[in-house]
């Protein structure tokens, strides 16, 4: 998230960015008030946020669903074979990535036996019971997985709003 951070905190006065381990941390940091707002790369759990906590999605993206909760090195997305209900176009980046895309009509047709094989799903789609599958390579974790998302309790609409029109 830090090309994201940078360009809030040069495009937004008043805004300091704390860099943190995780968004398991930042998440607690929030709840705890201790920081206004985080910016994650991903949709937080009902169980990471409290009552208070507004969700403003910067950008929209895809992302790796599977079983359980596990990084993937980069080098090894070749050798997968994945499922997705996205349509040609928003796959097109993908397809290079991975063994192989089987298409399937619905979310729902991608998971109806499990999620013994991981799935590219739109981040609107996700939910609580998915755990996400990370691919990986020296630099962290790869963006084109990843979604910035602000979550935050004490920030007024103005500032959220400036800090969105300028990931845009």
């Amino acid at each position: 998230m830090t090309p994201f951070a940078d360009k809030i905190s040069a495009s937004v006065e008043g805004i300091e960015m704390v860099e943190m381990g995780s968004a398991a941390q930042v998440l607690s940091a929030l709840r705890g008030s201790s920081v206004d707002g985080v910016l994650i790369g991903r949709y937080a759990k009902q169980a990471e946020l409290d009552g208070e906590t507004k969700r403003e999605i910067l950008k929209e993206g895809y992302t790796l669903v599977y079983k359980v909760k596990s990084g993937l090195p980069e080098d090894q997305l070749k050798d997968i074979t994945v499922k997705s209900y996205l349509d040609d176009e928003s796959l097109k980046d993908f397809i290079p990535l991975f063994k192989e895309i089987i298409r399937c009509d619905s979310l729902d047709e991608c998971i109806k036996d499990g999620l013994d094989v991981p799935v590219i799903i739109d981040w609107k789609d996700y939910r609580d019971d998915f755990e996400m599958l990370i691919p990986m390579n020296n630099r962290g974790k790869l963006p084109q997985f990843r979604a910035p998302v602000l979550y935050y309790k004490d920030i007024d609409s103005d500032a959220v709003n400036s800090i969105r029109d300028c990931i845009d």
